[in-house]
């Protein structure tokens, strides 16, 4: 078998052995200046209060004025962080393969869609449609790929990708009980229409593949801290000491808020001690819910691909700029926005409010192996012309596969419809779960 080398550099992304980064000391003392973005969020502490960790997140991720991913492209050695995707065209591949041994697996339907949740740039639905082609008695099944995306700037470099340039394009406008939604669709050349939407709300209801890679780790989060046997949640407050340099800071919230009343007296959190911290994520339950209901009513399967464990944690949160981890609170808007998925709760959601079936999660090194990467690499590295192009195929490899990288952090969750199954075979690489 072939040997797959150690890579040189590590992904920022993935390199987050940093704990409690908004609590450590600071060197500076002078505040960076403040953005518009930054202004907005600090008139809007001061007429309100302080925010919730989940509103920060969503004004610095997706505000339509100047969010972190509004902009355009965040990604690759040129952006803040580079995804597997972006490392390896072998990721992609093997994710296609999987989704055509789980249309084997469901009874082979006849027609099929796959959906994906926050594309990038549209390398890892491009990888898969390239793989997936080699097998035309599957792709003639595929009538649609949509894809749920906020930032128009990321629209565009998701069309350059999947359309080839095309700038033909189709509005189309629904009327609904209160408002009026629309979304974009293009054609490609082998049949399949490509379509834009900002929710799952509007994909019309088919037998479906879901792909969510690298999404759930940006939904909002709220943090909560135990004193006093109750818990309290963590705020974003205007930080107006001369000890630090960034311009906000997380606070303890004075008495109990609406979201601890709502989430925090289940009894799974009754062993926490005081001084302890959680993170969750309600936008990750809802999304997981209607997702799973979305595959009960039609049929298909999907994955859940991030980086997380399969419990709760409390000191994820983490922001990235240019390759390097730096503080969650500095300069909103100018870096990504993340926290750890925790993969227990997505499961709960999945089993307690659907028939769907969740498998997992298991470690991106076992999922990526269940499908034959080193097949696959050895393959590519055989029929590369330069020494250059194997060096970079075997580091790319090692990228996803080490379990000081990718290998380990990166976690796979499937789920499925099961219904269509005539066997009791379980999904590639879940076989022992």
């Amino acid at each position: 078998m072939l040997r797959i080398l150690k890579p040189v550099t590590v992904s920022a992304r993935t390199a987050f052995r940093f704990s409690r980064y908004y609590t450590n000391p600071v060197s500076k003392i002078e505040k960076e200046p403040l953005s518009p973005l930054a202004k907005h969020l600090h008139d809007s502490i001061k007429i309100s209060g302080p925010l919730t960790v989940a509103h920060f997140m969503r004004q610095v991720l997706v505000n339509p004025l100047s969010g972190y991913y509004m902009e355009g492209d965040v990604f690759g050695k040129s952006g803040d962080f580079i995804t597997s995707p972006e490392i390896s065209q072998v990721f992609g591949e093997l994710c296609g393969i999987w989704y055509l041994t789980e249309w084997m697996r469901l009874g082979k339907p006849e027609k099929t869609q796959i959906i994906e949740f926050g594309p990038g740039r549209g390398t890892l639905m491009s990888d898969m449609l390239r793989s997936l082609s080699h097998f035309p008695y599957f792709y003639k099944t595929i009538t649609d790929v949509h894809l749920i995306e906020a930032s128009t700037g990321l629209r565009k470099l998701q069309r350059e990708a999947l359309v080839k340039g095309s700038e033909d394009k189709d509005v189309i406008r629904i009327k609904g009980n209160e408002k009026e939604a629309s979304y974009e669709t293009i054609t490609r050349e082998d049949g399949v229409k490509v379509s834009w939407y900002d929710g799952i709300e509007l994909i019309p209801e088919q037998w479906s593949f879901i792909m969510a890679h690298e999404f759930f780790d940006a939904l909002p989060i709220h943090i909560f801290e135990k004193a006093e046997s109750e818990w309290r949640e963590m705020l974003v407050d205007i930080d107006d000491s001369d000890e630090r340099e960034h311009n906000f800071r997380l606070v303890k919230s004075k008495h109990s808020t609406a979201m601890a009343k709502a989430y925090m007296n289940d009894e799974r959190f009754s062993s926490y001690k005081d001084g302890d911290r959680i993170e969750i994520s309600p936008d990750s339950w809802q999304l997981i819910d209607k997702i799973a209901k979305y595959l009960e009513r039609n049929g298909g399967s999907g994955l859940a691909i991030d980086y997380g464990q399969d419990y709760i944690q409390g000191h994820t949160l983490r922001a990235i700029k240019n390759h390097q981890i730096i503080h969650p609170m500095s300069d909103p808007g100018t870096a990504d926005l993340s926290a750890d998925v925790d993969f227990s709760f997505l499961k709960q959601t999945i089993r307690e409010r659907s028939d769907i079936t969740a498998y997992g999660p298991i470690t991106q090194s076992n999922f990526l192996q269940a499908l034959g990467i080193h097949t696959r690499v050895e393959k590519l590295f055989r029929n590369a012309k330069s020494s250059a192009s194997r060096k970079a195929i075997l580091d790319g490899a090692e990228r996803l596969m080490d379990p000081e990288e990718m290998g380990r952090i990166y976690k796979v969750l499937a789920f499925s419809n099961d219904s269509q199954s005539t066997t009791s075979v379980r999904p590639v690489g879940f076989e022992n779960m």
